[in-house]
């Protein structure tokens, strides 16, 4: 396996993803409503609000062990925090469907398929290709939602809140594993469909089991401990894993030349 080679197919995607409006908004529209939307929505009228809830009116997400009012801030905040796993889930399927299927509609992978890169190093590629540009969007929609949710809060609680243990894992952690997680499920869906359209929305589907851990969160059912967290990230990689493999299998560049002559 040749890393410039690797490298060579990761850089020509990335450059390709600013031919792509639907990617280009993405890229730009979801991380601004993540990062200061959402505070100002969803955290900003409970700091703003005079009257405290009671503490048996506080919802099951509240921060255990604090007063009322900075419980539900609390709680409300691990919830945004949470909502970030949606953007490292959201944009690599964005970004592989188009080129990938892009690609296959527009007869622009055939060339690349008869290179004498081999079927890993081409799909590495295609991966970081999707990986690199998710992942800094994430960090940067992240640093900007800090600086958001501490300008809000620093009033109520006197200092900062974030960066957290919990901030920390979704952004080191998580959004990593996510990431892959969805590239390997576009990786396996570009093989099966032929159109951009229903890889996208197939792609989107990768939300899902984070959609299942943020709403057993919500509801009290889950509660943010290490355990909950370490075992979370072990399904992650599992998952990461299990799917990379699977896309590796069905990724055969013979039948995909087969299909598309």
């Amino acid at each position: 396996m040749r890393a410039d080679r690797i490298w060579e197919i990761a850089r020509k995607d990335m450059a390709s993803v600013q031919r792509y409006r639907y990617v280009r908004l993405g890229l730009i529209l979801m991380p601004l409503i993540f990062a200061v939307f959402i505070p100002l929505v969803l955290i900003y009228p409970v700091v703003a609000g005079e009257e405290a809830p009671k503490d048996n009116e506080l919802p099951p997400f509240a921060r255990p062990g604090m007063p009322s009012k900075e419980a539900m801030v609390a709680g409300l905040i691990d919830m945004a925090t949470l909502m970030f796993m949606v953007i490292p889930a959201a944009i690599p399927s964005t970004i592989a469907s188009y080129t990938l299927v892009g690609e296959k509609v527009n007869r622009q992978l055939e060339p690349l398929l008869a290179t004498p890169t081999t079927d890993l190093e081409l799909l590495m590629g295609k991966c970081m290709g999707a990986f690199i540009p998710t992942m800094l969007t994430t960090v940067a929609s992240f640093v900007v939602f800090i600086l958001v949710v501490d300008f809000l809060t620093l009033p109520l609680f006197g200092h900062m809140i974030l960066p957290n243990l919990l901030s920390a894992v979704v952004l080191l952690v998580y959004a990593p594993l996510i990431s892959l997680l969805s590239i390997s499920w576009c990786v396996f869906i570009s093989s099966k469909v032929t159109d951009i359209r229903a890889a996208v929305q197939l792609g989107a589907l990768g939300v899902l089991p984070l959609m299942a851990f943020y709403v057993l969160f919500v509801g009290g059912i889950l509660s943010l401990e290490s355990l909950t967290l370490v075992a979370f990230a072990l399904v992650l990689i599992s998952a990461s894993a299990g799917l990379f493999a699977l896309g590796k299998v069905t990724f055969q560049r013979e039948k995909i030349l087969t299909r598309w002559t």
